[in-house]
């Protein structure tokens, strides 16, 4: 257990580089008693003779006062610092960020969120973890992650607190040569017959596969993979069709090939964005702007709920 204070070592350091109890008692405007006291409770809990004392000529540190001394102006220092980012993290200028999201929404929505939030706050670190969602859920119940930004697969209420950020509804993908791209939406009359690219599920809730299926199309199901970007490379290649929440950038896949994204005539339901955070945690005023920045992202229109591949 420390036995001094800061109060103790700052009457200690100010005394030697004034000279004296009375010119460090001027300096730091409090009285000559409470600067004596304090260096006699320094000396007495560290057994030390900090200082030589010569009557009317003032005091010199020791060769152990010196020691201690600068010892103890470099743990003011430290502590100086500590006090000033303790004042950055409350005024939100500095501290860090821990994203909890799949790899589609962390290029549609959280790479335009850091941009933007990093014009104003440069000095904050934000670490994105990409994951599937039972990783990412056992990450923010471990307390790893501060929140979550990803799709809603079904979170348990009695451990997070889930808020909306977005809907979105299936889009069709599919080869920029095949017939139905030419269409600006697709009617699910026109999929029947037409084999369906799937992405592997990674969690709990309804694959956009199973969507389709509950609304009476049941394609062939040739290839299946747990790579989106795999998937939407059979695409391209005129092997079927696939669902998608975003389209792949430039709409052009990993081989090179044109692809289309078009949305479905019929609604036949949609996925949520959610931002999910652990209940009896707190989160700090940082991460609240951050999430702040990405819903106005997406109500200012910078992301489009048409756009983009979505991570189921």
């Amino acid at each position: 257990m420390i036995k001094f204070t800061i109060r103790q070592l700052t009457y200690l350091t100010q005394t030697a580089q004034q000279g004296g109890i009375a010119q460090a008692a001027r300096h730091l405007n409090v009285s000559a008693a409470a600067i004596a006291s304090a260096i006699d409770k320094l000396e007495a809990v560290t057994k030390l003779t900090l200082f030589d004392r010569f009557p009317a000529q003032g005091m010199r540190l020791t060769r152990a006062g010196e020691e201690f001394s600068a010892q103890a102006t470099a743990l003011l220092a430290q502590a100086a610092a500590l006090e000033h980012n303790a004042a950055d993290l409350v005024a939100g200028r500095t501290g860090t960020i821990r994203i909890g999201t799949h790899h589609a929404l962390a290029q549609q929505i959280i790479l335009p969120a850091v941009l933007a939030f990093r014009e104003s706050h440069p000095d904050v670190r934000i670490e994105v973890v990409e994951a599937d969602y039972p990783s990412l859920v056992d990450a923010l119940d471990a307390g790893e992650v501060d929140a979550l930004v990803v799709f809603d697969q079904g979170f348990v209420s009695a451990r997070h607190n889930v808020e909306g950020l977005m809907k979105l509804p299936p889009l069709v993908l599919l080869s920029a040569t095949h017939e139905l791209a030419a269409q600006n939406q697709i009617g699910l009359s026109d999929l029947t017959g037409l084999p369906y690219i799937a992405v592997s599920p990674t969690g709990p809730g309804p694959s956009y596969l199973q969507i389709l299926q509950a609304a009476g199309i049941h394609p062939e199901v040739p290839f299946q993979s747990q790579s989106r970007e795999l998937v939407q490379a059979y695409v391209g290649k005129g092997l079927g069709f696939t669902l998608v929440g975003f389209a792949p950038k430039q709409n052009i896949t990993i081989e090179g090939d044109p692809v289309v994204a078009r949305p479905i005539r019929e609604n036949i339901g949609h996925y949520k964005v959610v931002i999910a955070r652990a209940r009896g945690t707190t989160s700090s005023g940082l991460m609240n702007t951050f999430l702040g920045v990405c819903e106005a992202a997406i109500s200012d229109g910078s992301i489009r709920e048409t756009q983009g591949e979505a991570d189921m």
